[in-house]
């Protein structure tokens, strides 16, 4: 039976599913279908930040950031339990350098004729000096001006409390605000659970359908099961199609019949993670923004008990979804952590894991991958098939205003009004936080002594769902203080989790659910035991553990240079 006026968004990551919470809190009905799972793309394998844009400054996208620094307030208000300030430091080794080249890639990116040929055609110091810096700075200030967050400052290497930087080649470090989002994972996720309750309060449809693929009949999109191609789940004829499937944009629309010229042209980044103990107490609790010798800005960040270091830069083709940090990228980045910090002496051997990811940038064939813009922009579709909006860009800072444009369009279209509440509405898990570290500890005291649960469970459990916590243990039927093997997590909320949150696959529950990729060590009796969750809950059989495991161990590699102990 077929059902109309809803809204079929494709992709699953953070601007497919802030679209479709931003349609449902506007009273229209959604239908989210990725072939893969939540997040796969460039939500789950970014730099991991909320941040304002201050490279943009550069390029003159001062609109971008703008906005970027605008919703950094937003984020920091609306998911505190996901979305934290960090303080960055840049080293900075001269007091004048980098003005030419800077000023050069300004005037590129007002397309001023001459500029981009002048900063090919001569050499000039590319790398930034302490005027420079201190200006774009005090710029970047004047754009968060509304914000809570401190304001930059300069200071000389060495001081107390600052990272342990080289002496050596660095004199001074320009220090600014911005944040980090350790798990846009569970972000999503978060996002997923209050389009399920706005749902329910409007009494609206809303679906979403992980490991799908779609077919376009005319104007009728039939969905069916990646594992069962020829068994219709659903077929209904969509308002408007949203194709929000980021760098595999053009792929998606080749996929459903769609001709149009190439829209996405994204280029690769790549990061690791280490818990190279010299390096994170090195590191402190400010992150590092730096920049290399060829002029890219490499993030160094405290993540945890780890650090995370990132990203470069590289034009790919192919599928995005199949690409890998390569050897010489992981080389890139350990030299730069070792530029920054030469008395930790990290080698390759230091990685824990990797990951790789293509941004959702728009086409450009010429040109440094850097210049490439970071702006989002749509663009529109009216065939046989219907109205099919494309996402190209966006970032992880800007996805509610860019769910924001991309509602307003398409209620426009539709002859409708646009109202938008998702500025002050909260992530959930931010209801009622405590505004401070002491009643934070208090409270996650009290949960300890409610389940008689270890402290670590709490704070593992609390960086997962936050304020929510409480209200899904109470939900466990005949809850148990059991935990899974290898880890803090009770094994109850495993099978919650499995239950309420979209779980298919082993890979779904370790990389983007319970964020257990992120651990030092992953266990082989872990993932077993986490197998079990899986048939337990009716996902697989018995019978299919042991060729799960083997396979997903191989992806672990492959994707992530994982080990299992």
């Amino acid at each position: 039976m077929k059902q109309t006026q809803r809204a079929l968004i494709l992709g699953a990551g953070i601007n497919g599913v802030a679209i479709a919470r931003e349609l449902l809190l506007n009273n229209i009905p959604v239908c989210i279908v990725d072939q893969g799972d939540l997040s796969l793309g460039a939500t789950s394998k970014s730099s991991r930040l909320i941040h304002g844009g201050l490279r943009y400054l550069e390029y003159g996208d001062f609109s971008l950031v703008k906005e970027s620094v605008h919703e950094r307030g937003i984020l920091l208000n609306l998911a505190p339990h996901l979305v934290k300030p960090l303080r960055f430091a840049i080293p900075l080794a001269h007091r004048a350098t980098g003005v030419t080249s800077s000023g050069l890639r300004f005037l590129s990116g007002f397309r001023v004729p001459g500029a981009h040929w002048l900063s090919t055609r001569f050499s000039f110091s590319s790398e930034r000096g302490l005027y420079l810096v201190d200006m774009g700075l005090t710029l970047y200030d004047w754009f968060a001006a509304k914000g809570n967050l401190p304001r930059h400052s300069v200071h000389n290497v060495g001081e107390r409390g600052l990272p342990q930087i080289n002496a050596d080649k660095f004199r001074w470090m320009a220090c600014y605000s911005d944040a980090q989002m350790r798990f846009p994972e569970r972000f999503v996720v978060s996002l997923l659970h209050d389009c399920r309750k706005i749902a329910d309060e409007k009494n609206l449809p809303f679906d979403l359908y992980t490991y799908h693929q779609l077919q376009l009949k005319d104007r009728t999109a039939i969905l069916s099961a990646a594992h069962a191609p020829d068994q219709i789940q659903e077929e209904f004829e969509p308002t408007v199609i949203v194709n929000a499937s980021g760098a595999c944009g053009d792929l998606t629309l080749k996929q459903v019949g769609i001709s149009s010229p190439r829209l996405m042209g994204g280029t690769k980044g790549s990061h690791i993670i280490t818990f190279h103990q010299k390096l994170r107490e090195a590191l402190g609790a400010q992150a590092i923004y730096s920049e290399a010798s060829d002029g890219r800005l490499v993030f160094i960040l405290p993540f945890g008990n780890s650090t995370l270091i990132g990203t470069t830069d590289v034009r790919v083709e192919g599928n995005p979804l199949d690409v890998t940090a390569s050897p010489e990228e992981l080389e890139y980045l350990v030299g730069m952590a070792n530029m920054v910090f030469p008395q930790v002496e990290m080698t390759t051997a230091d990685i824990n894991f990797h990951y790789s990811g293509v941004r959702p940038l728009p086409y450009q064939p010429a040109g440094k991958a850097a210049s490439i813009s970071r702006d989002h922009s749509i663009k529109e579709y009216e065939g046989p098939s219907g109205w099919i909006v494309t996402l190209v860009g966006g970032k992880l800072t800007s996805w509610r205003a860019f769910a924001e444009k991309v509602t307003d369009r398409i209620l426009k279209k539709l002859g409708k009004s646009y109202f938008s509440t998702s500025k002050t509405r909260l992530i959930p898990g931010a209801e009622h936080y405590p505004q401070t570290n002491d009643i934070l500890k208090a409270e996650q005291e009290r949960l300890r002594q409610k389940y008689q649960l270890p402290l670590e469970s709490i704070q593992a459990l609390w960086s997962l769902q936050g304020t929510q916590l409480e209200e899904i243990l109470d939900s466990l039927p005949d809850f148990s203080t059991e935990l899974l093997a290898g880890t803090f997590l009770p094994r109850k909320y495993i099978l919650w989790t499995i239950q309420h949150e979209w779980v298919e696959t082993l890979g779904d529950l370790v990389e983007r659910r319970l964020m257990l990729v992120f651990e030092e060590k992953l266990q082989a009796e872990t993932l077993n035991a986490l197998a079990d969750c899986l048939v337990e809950s009716g996902k697989c059989s018995s019978a299919e553990v042991p060729e799960l495991m083997q396979t997903y161990r191989a992806h672990l590699t492959k994707y992530y240079g994982k080990t299992v102990a």
